[in-house]
């Protein structure tokens, strides 16, 4: 294997750990992004918000909003 081989092997090698950590990035951003989300709704419900209206207003079942609401944080 010339050099050229061997840095163009070097740069996908380094191409696919790049990847793999945007992967990990995008997973984090999106725990993060239901974690605020979930606050949110908390505290629309706790303001006084019919947990109904704020399922309808983030595309959720009620059912689902009522156990974000009673999910300890």
């Amino acid at each position: 294997m010339d050099n050229h081989e061997y840095r163009i092997k070097e740069l996908e090698r380094k191409l696919r750990g790049m990847q793999v950590q945007i992967e990990k990035t995008k997973s984090i951003t999106q725990k993060h992004e239901r974690a605020i989300r979930d606050l949110e709704i908390k505290n629309a419900v706790n303001s006084g918000l019919p947990q109904k209206k704020v399922a309808e207003i983030y595309d959720l079942s009620a059912a689902r909003v009522n156990r974000i609401v009673k999910k300890a944080v």
